[in-house]
């Protein structure tokens, strides 16, 4: 083992940590905000029909995202379970679904009464492996739904062109890929619907919120309905005869004013993280015993976090070993991303969704081994943290600190 100069040691070994600045931060809401609510609140209503904040946003929203059509939600679970419903899915159907996402992704399939069914990952974009989804599909199979993880699209030309040779649909989850684009086009616009998230610990948000995007006109319909108990509604009223089950996700127009102008900062907020994170992964590009996350080709990511793996048998620590190593720097680290794959929770292993009766997902059998590759990904995942504000020193700590621990540690063997 080579000595180390105390300046190269660590901060677990001993050494000063690298990071020794503040993280870069800026107030995220502000008199933008401040200027839309005051519009907002001076219309004499809050409810989206007879208000024009979450008819603006929509508009804008479309707009952006070169598509027809938005339909502004709840959140974004609830615009994903909007965009089933307008897709009819139904019980007994199978939806197939990434295996690394947040819960919101999966519980919508659930309440439609269909069966999630877990495609294995691409092992460095840890998106959707075309292979896998192609290999999954049986004659239940009634929808792909794509998840962008982490601001890098699905390789959306082969997932398309599965969907096509067996006519199903696909709805992509783009919570977390807000800016992203896929060959030139915005994500969302290429599914059948996309689907966002206003949430809080997104790259923009409203508190909590969503929208579901489209350019099928009868799919819009649909979708409008499924936010709204399936009333027919306007600002003089509403048409009363439902004709299929929907819920009230109806976006107010207190957060449609916070997410207008939210929206007037995306492509900035985008634009810097990608600046941060590209130059990151170029001074990281040759640490031994790490690999980088790769774009999906034809993506422009937009960097909701920043996931790279470790192979232990040459860095010589765990990933768990890393990320600690990385938070005694100082840096914003954590291991293993939500730990286990969705398939892996008690709710389908034990199948406890439901206290009694029959569900098309109790007859099929979940637990450890569905996806060998996204079950490595959270196995050697080390995550960084990511903020538009973040600075150059922040970049040059950072990597100090990713660099020196990694030397440190494939020293020790």
């Amino acid at each position: 083992m080579a000595t180390m100069t105390t300046a190269e040691l660590p901060a677990i070994a001993g050494g000063t940590p690298a990071k020794q600045t503040p993280y870069g931060s800026e107030r995220r809401y502000g008199e933008e905000e401040l200027g839309e609510l005051e519009e907002a609140l001076n219309q004499g209503t809050l409810f989206y029909a007879q208000g024009k904040k979450v008819h603006q946003l929509e508009t804008e929203f479309a707009a952006k995202n070169g598509v027809a059509f938005a339909v502004a939600t709840s959140s974004g679970t609830a615009a994903i379970h909007a965009a089933l419903i307008a897709a009819g899915i139904s019980p007994g159907d199978e939806v197939i679904v990434s295996p690394i996402t947040d819960m919101g992704s999966v519980v919508p399939i659930l309440y439609q009464g269909a069966a999630p069914v877990f495609a294995d990952l691409h092992p460095h974009t840890y998106t959707l492996d075309p292979a896998a989804v192609e290999a999954a599909i049986t004659p239940q199979t009634r929808a792909i739904l794509a998840v962008h993880l982490a601001g890098n699209a699905c390789a959306m030309d082969e997932l398309m062109a599965i969907a096509a040779r067996h006519n199903i649909v696909v709805v992509e989850d783009c919570a977390q890929a807000f800016g992203a684009t896929y060959r030139g086009r915005p994500i969302g616009a290429i599914g059948a619907i996309g689907c966002f998230s206003y949430n809080e610990f997104k790259h923009i948000s409203c508190g909590d919120g969503g929208l579901a995007v489209t350019n099928d006109a009868p799919l819009a319909l649909r979708l409008r309905l499924a936010t709204d108990k399936c009333y027919n509604r306007t600002a003089q009223g509403a048409e009363r005869n439902p004709t299929f089950l929907a819920n009230n996700y109806r976006m107010t127009e207190l957060q449609g004013a916070v997410a207008v102008a939210q929206l007037k900062k995306l492509d900035d907020i985008v634009a810097r993280r990608r600046r941060w994170c590209d130059a990151l992964s170029a001074q990281l590009v040759d640490v031994p015993g790490i690999d980088l996350p790769q774009i999906t080709p034809g993506c422009e990511s937009s960097w909701w976090f920043y996931m790279l793996r470790v192979r232990p048998g040459e860095l010589g620590a765990d990933a768990g070993e890393f990320a600690a190593a990385l938070q005694a720097e100082g840096l914003r680290a954590s291991a293993h991303y939500i730990g286990h794959c969705i398939y892996e929770y008690p709710i389908f292993v034990e199948h406890s969704a439901f206290e009694r009766g029959e569900h098309a997902y109790m007859r099929r059998a979940y637990g450890k081994g569905l996806c060998p590759q996204a079950e490595a990904i959270l196995e050697t995942c080390v995550m960084l943290a990511i903020n538009q504000a973040y600075t150059e020193t922040d970049l040059a700590e950072t990597v100090r600190g990713v660099r020196r621990v990694a030397a440190w540690f494939a020293g020790k063997q």
